[in-house]
């Protein structure tokens, strides 16, 4: 766990001093304006980058030194970090001058369109794919008094392995890209309990004061961007932008030295299309420049694939390694008409992409297990494209329970042995008395008793269990179990009946 946390990096860039100020658990971080408040009693260690040097022996224990993490906190903007160490829980707050805190200075202050794009970029963008972030929900929440933040769920790879999961809060306010992100490393599956413990901080923070909107690049939103791979060498790139802004786009190779310059101009109202065309196969970079009056320049960088018969495929959302989730959604686009199919661990659905573009499945990955998702694109006149993800789900103990009560019917003693077809296979929950007990060739075999009147017993079940029960005979009990047919039984006048058998899967105490 160590190992991991000292791997927790972004990629990032931060302004350098922080002013911080701390009175027991509440914190004043005057840079961003805005304080925080940790509960009592759970965070064991709170790292500061004013407080590395008192801290160098447990900096030790996480695997580093002093100058790294002094390194690592001022790369990544971490004004704090808070170490729960009974559950296994990592809270950091960065705050970073980074690209997108330079072009909204505050997210509040643009339209649901900007709103929209800067969520795309966490759904769908290479930014945070690279620092090995796959975001499994994205959403935006406004909350009073401190505004919109994107709510964010991800898993975290390094080396290809998974390293840890969390959830993230963040936003762009006064000028910083602000996140409060709980971390938990290795291989522990998220509990609503991490959520909650997130929560429980966010909802201490308050900002102390909002700075003014300073001059900001100029605004940008693509409809349509420049495609990853295409098939054809003429693309138009969509969208808005200001009126009359100025839009030049640099085109090279990677094999040759030749570029191209295209340019445009937006219209009044904003909208811009621009169309280039590529000279040959082969992969590309693309610079766009966009300029306007009374507003800092913008540029952005796309790197393109076009090979004929290259089918474009994007994928937009598909299901992590390690699944959480009873159904999780995968989507993308493709080329129109294009058959797609989708198969779940050989269990196959069918469609077309949409005129739109776009194809929508959504996957059960309600029962635990390992899962391979495979998917299939074809249309005539171009390369199939196959892509495959695995994922493996775990169902947590209370998950487990939960199941097996929910599943659970009890019907009346006489009703089920005149029916033991009918519930053969069915999760069936009944209270009663343990009677005997015994370990038969790695089983253990119980007779457990419905009814008792003084110290006789009657409606019988057998009970088959993989372990010992835990309970002592005759001791009232709340049994779940799977009817799994009938089993052989003398009764009190020495004849041989069929009595149900339920194969357990949990055993309650109880009174009675």
């Amino acid at each position: 766990m160590r190992k991991c946390l000292s791997m927790l990096l972004a990629l990032l860039l931060v302004l350098p001093g922080f002013t911080l100020a701390q009175d027991s658990n509440s914190f004043t971080f005057s840079d961003i304006g805005a304080t925080l408040e940790l509960p009592g009693g759970v965070y064991a260690q709170v790292l500061t980058p004013g407080n590395l040097e008192a801290n160098q022996a447990y900096l030790q224990t996480l695997g580093t030194t002093l100058e790294e993490a002094k390194a690592r906190y001022q790369l990544d903007g971490v004004l704090m970090r808070a170490y729960d160490e009974e559950d296994g829980r990592v809270l950091t707050l960065t705050a970073l001058k980074d690209s997108e805190a330079e072009q909204y200075f505050n997210i509040n202050e643009h339209t649901p369109e900007t709103r929209a794009s800067y969520r795309r970029m966490h759904a769908i963008g290479e930014k945070y794919i690279s620092q090995g972030y796959n975001y499994n929900s994205v959403e935006w929440k406004n909350f009073r008094g401190v505004g919109r933040w994107l709510m964010l769920k991800y898993d975290l790879r390094q080396g290809g392995e998974v390293a840890g999961r969390g959830y993230q809060r963040r936003t762009v306010y006064n000028g910083y890209t602000i996140t409060l992100d709980l971390y938990v490393p290795g291989g522990r599956q998220l509990k609503g309990a991490d959520n909650t413990a997130l929560n429980k901080v966010f909802n201490t923070l308050a900002f102390t004061n909002t700075l003014p909107l300073p001059e900001l690049p100029v605004l940008f939103n693509e409809k349509v961007s420049a495609p990853m791979e295409t098939s054809e060498p003429t693309f138009t790139m969509t969208g808005t932008t200001l009126g009359n802004a100025r839009l030049v786009a640099v085109v090279g190779s990677y094999s040759t030295a030749k570029t191209q310059v295209v340019e445009a101009t937006a219209k009044k109202n904003g909208e811009y299309s621009l169309t280039i065309t590529l000279p040959a196969e082969d992969l590309y970079f693309l610079t766009l420049t966009v300029q306007a009056d009374g507003a800092l320049p913008l540029e952005k960088q796309y790197a393109i694939t076009y090979r004929k018969g290259l089918m474009s495929v994007s994928m937009s959302s598909v299901p992590p390694e390690i699944l959480t989730d009873d159904s999780y959604r995968i989507a993308g686009t493709a080329e129109k008409g294009a058959q797609v199919q989708l198969s779940v661990n050989n269990k196959s659905t069918t469609k077309k992409v949409g005129a739109n573009g776009t194809f929508t499945f959504t996957a059960d990955t309600s029962q635990e297990g390992e899962y391979e998702f495979r998917l299939i694109f074809s249309k005539q006149g171009f390369e199939n494209r196959i892509f495959t993800y695995n994922g493996s789900r775990t169902l947590s103990e209370e998950e487990r329970v939960a199941r097996i009560k929910d599943a659970a019917q009890s019907p009346k003693y006489n009703t089920l042995r005149n029916n033991i077809d009918r519930y053969d296979g069915d999760m069936l929950s009944y209270t009663g008395y343990l009677v005997s007990s015994e370990e038969k060739a790695g089983e253990w075999v119980m007779t457990f008793a419905l009814e008792k009147d003084g110290e006789t017993y009657s409606d019988y079940l057998i009970l088959a269990s993989e372990k010992e029960p835990g309970f002592p005979l005759n001791t009232p009990v709340l049994v779940y179990g799977v009817l799994v047919g009938t089993n052989s039984m003398m009764n009190d006048e020495k004849q041989e009946i069929e009595i149900p058998k339920l194969q357990v899967k949990l055993v309650e105490g109880t009174t009675l």
